[in-house]
This record gives structure tokens, sequence and C-alpha cells, in this order.
């Protein structure tokens, strides 16, 4: 398929500018120019053509068309497709999803938007009139809900019917790409029951706020920068705690339990402030008078640290023999994965990691960072041998571990919610210090089998035990395949996704069980 890629498409003055193809995909924020009103197209979305013309622009849509068109001056984004104006306190906003093939988008921005409306409104003021557009403003609303971008962040507010605040502000260069962010509240005992508060510790009003952040419907786990969360309460939500007790927490999914953030109290402005590289749910909590207080962790900011894909961290602070733990970073658009370097064997196998050439065999290039550094990096357990077609999910135990052939079709890989960004290609040396376990089926394990190892370059895998068979796929040498059945000389065998049958030859020459 072809495709355009549009990393920077800055102000067009041309009175018509057409972008064409089987498919228009926006790499990065970009900026037109629609009569002298300043459109910006977020990072991420696709189209199958984009038209610019002197007073409005036209795209083409598919069914996998996704976009994201805002003004920072407020304009009014009129279209043809009646869909709404979201109007920000400093920005406009149009959103378009999944739209059937061959339809058209056309905006002709004018005047000023106010507030949520249709496509089809009309502007509150000017008209044809060309604005100055100003400096790029932070995006910034007042309803829980925010378009965040790369270049500008973003920041929005929920107000609850206790008359307190919940916000959250993301800086510039927090995410790779547009990302939507939301807060929700939710009352303690719909989180609670499965979620119990620490020992000593009550929930400062009704509310624990669930924070999410979002990416093409794609949950997003980890930021590239800390948010700023800010919460408010009132005089008599606090009657009953020392103020000075109170404090942010969140939930850690990864051990069950409430976290401490570091957090500040400005008790003149009834107001508490935290940094968090992740979203989950979010509570403000204070110490119950005489009461015996569960020694809860708390989380140390994350460090400004720059990491690049490829990079090695270990936290040399961790508690035991966690402190000897390495990984090795990957990263994929917004998402920050990490995986676990199994043993010193393992890890001196791979040449590269040696980047400062000094001969250490890349020892002296690890990073050293703190646990809430490495707690933002999502944990990955899923490789693929660099010439293996297999995907395993990796079980480590000290300098051991075992691995499972993900043996299922990659719809049911994404049914079961494996992500497909998170496989690391590694090695042999490090796939086969892993022991083979159970494969890992769409219905759950496999019962235990025989496997069998090719001994000759390729071997044939064909529809029937025999040389009449019609020759479906080939396999190579060195490749282990589990045995489903054997027949006169011949193994049943599952290759490429398709099960077959190869010749073992004179005493398994051709192919022999381990």
């Amino acid at each position: 398929m072809k495709k355009i890629i549009v990393f920077i498409l800055a102000l067009l003055f041309l009175p018509i500018t057409v972008l064409a193809a089987d498919e228009v995909s926006f790499a990065q924020d970009t900026n037109i120019s629609i009569g002298g009103y300043a459109l910006t197209i977020s990072g991420g979305g696709v189209a199958d053509q984009m038209v610019v013309g002197a007073t409005n622009v036209t795209f083409t849509l598919s069914a996998n068309s996704s976009l994201i068109i805002r003004s920072t001056t407020r304009a009014n984004l009129v279209n043809n497709l009646s869909l709404d104006i979201l109007c920000g306190d400093s920005y406009s906003q149009v959103t378009v999803s999944g739209n059937s093939s061959g339809s058209s988008l056309v905006i002709s921005p004018s005047g000023t938007c106010t507030g949520t409306t249709g496509g089809g409104s009309t502007p509150s003021s000017g008209g044809g009139g060309t604005p100055t557009p100003p400096s790029p403003t932070v995006p910034t609303t007042s309803t829980g809900e925010v378009t965040v971008t790369v270049s500008e962040g973003g920041k929005t507010t929920l107000t609850t019917d206790e008359s307190t605040k919940a916000s959250a502000e993301l800086p510039a260069n927090a995410v790779s790409a547009s990302i939507i962010i939301k807060i929700a509240t939710s009352t303690e005992g719909t989180v609670t029951g499965s979620r119990p508060l620490p020992n000593g510790r009550s929930l400062v009003g009704n509310y624990i706020y669930d924070y999410t952040a979002t990416a093409n419907s794609q949950t997003v786990s980890n930021f590239s920068k800390a948010a700023t969360l800010t919460f408010t309460y009132t005089d008599a939500q606090i009657s009953a705690f020392d103020e000075s007790t109170l404090k942010v927490f969140y939930w850690r999914e990864s051990d069950s339990q409430w976290v401490a953030l570091t957090t500040t109290v400005n008790a003149a402005n009834n107001t508490l402030t935290a940094e968090t590289t992740h979203f989950t749910y979010f509570a403000v909590l204070g110490a119950v008078p005489d009461a015996i207080e569960e020694e809860v962790p708390t989380e140390t900011p994350a460090e400004e640290v720059v990491i690049s894909d490829g990079d090695l961290i270990k936290n040399p602070n961790a508690s035991g023999l966690a402190q000897f733990d390495i990984y090795i970073v990957k990263l994929v658009g917004s998402k920050k994965f990490k995986r676990l370097i199994l043993s010193p064997h393992v890890f001196e196998s791979y040449g590269h990691f040696d980047k400062n050439g000094d001969g250490d065999k890349g020892w002296n290039d690890v990073t050293d960072i703190n646990q809430a550094t490495m707690d933002s990096y999502t944990t990955s357990d899923l490789i693929r041998e660099v010439n293996d077609t297999r995907v395993y999910k990796l079980t480590a135990d000290g300098d051991t571990g075992a691995k499972q052939w993900l043996n299922m079709s990659a719809n049911d890989f994404s049914v079961k919610g494996y992500d497909a960004d998170s496989i690391y290609n590694i090695n042999a040396t490090d796939r086969d210090a892993y022991t083979a376990g159970l494969d890992i089926t769409a219905s759950g394990t496999s019962p235990i089998l025989n496997t069998i190892i090719i001994k000759v370059s390729t071997l044939r895998v064909r529809s029937l035990p025999s040389l009449d068979g019609e020759v479906l796929t080939q396999v190579s040498q060195g490749e282990v395949y589990n045995l489903l059945k054997e027949q006169n000389g011949w193994y049943k065998i599952t290759a490429n996704g398709i099960t077959g049958w190869c010749y073992s030859g004179d005493a398994g020459s051709y192919a022999a069980k381990q």
C-alpha cells in the first residue's frame, strides 16, 4: 500500500495543496493555515487524502481514518458532517474516527466557537476576518477531559459535587503523540472493596479519582515526563484529620497496594500537589488520630533522566537481589517497556551493549535509576528470536527461567490482551537460556508433548504422511517442534501456523525425536 508520511507541513500558503495516496499518515503534529486560521492535525492521524484550499480543508476518509483537528485561536470549525466542536478554554477541536470509506470531511474555520456545538453551528462572533494567531497555548479544559498534544501538553480540571477539584497537567513532550486524558470520580465503596485502604488511613471526602490516558482507544501506561496532579479539599472534610498528614496515594496494581506519592500540602489554599508518570486510581488520604498506622510505601518522584530505546537500566537501591537486575528498554511511541536480562552469560552475548567501546561488554553502560523511574516502565515478558517466527512468554526465576510458546492465532493473541509492541527481538543464546514449558493456546496450556528437532537445512511439511501430500510449508535445521502424532516414519507438527507432516528420514536423519 502506498503511504505518505507527513512529518511537518508548516503553514501552507499556496491556494490549493493536495496530498493524495492510498493513505496519508500524520507522524507528528502538523500545522496548516486556512484563510489565516492556524489549524493543527494531531500526530497519529490517518486519512486517504487531504486537500488544503483557500477557505477550507477537505479530508477523504476511510473506515480506518482517525483525525483530531484543533484550532488554538478557538475558531469555529464548521464542518459538513455536523461533528461536535469541542470548545476548550484555549482551543477548539473536531475529532473523527472510523467514518465510511470514501466520505469527505470539509472544515471551514471562521469566527470563534462557544460551548460544544454541532458542526453546522453559526459562529458567535467575527466572520470572514483574518485573526492573528497567538503563540501556542496549553490545551486547557474544566470538564475532566482534554487532548494532550506533543508540543503543548495539556491540562484539565474536574469539579465534584462536593465543590472540590481534581486536575492533571502534562507538560510538552510528555507523550510522543496526542492522547486523551480523563478524570472520573468513583465512590469509596466501589473501589475499596477490592482495593482496601491501608490501616490507620481514611479517605478525605467521598471520592476516589480514576485517571485514564488513551491514544486511538489504546491505554497509555506511562509518560516521558511527570504529570502534575492537584487536589483541593474543604475545611469540613479534614475536621477529623491532622492536615499535615494528608497525602496523595495511588493504587499500584503490580503488588496490589496503595502507595503514597511525595505530596506538597498548601494549607492556606487547601490544595495537595503531587507528580506521577502513570495513571491509575488516586485518593487523598489522611491519618486517623490515635489509630495504629500501617506502614505504607512512599514513591520517590521519577528522575529527569534521559533514557533512549535500547538503553540498559537498573536500580542499585532496590531490595535484595533486585539491586543487581539489569533491564533493557524498548520505546514504542508513548509506550515504555523494560525486559529483564536473565544472567551475566546472556548479557555478554549481546556485543552491541558495549556502547562506549571500552571493552567492558556493556557493564559500564548501565544507567542507574530510582524505583519510581523503574516503575514508569511496563515489564515485558514476550520475546521472539530474530530468526524464529514464534513468540514466547517468559518466566524468570533468578538466573534461570522458562519459556512458553504462544501457540495461537494473531486474533487470539490480541483477544488475550497481549501487546505486539512489547515483543522483544532477542538472540538464540538468550532464548535458549530458558527451558521449554507448556505451550499457551487460546484455550489455556497444552498437554506435555514430545518434541522433534530438524536435522537438515530445509524439510518440507506436507498435507499427508506421504510424498503424495501437498507441500504446505517448510522448516529449517535446528528448529524444534512439538510432536503431535507419529505414523510410519512421519511426524505431525505445527509449523508457521500450519499443521502437517514431515518425514523423519532413515534413522531420524531428517528429523529426530528429543
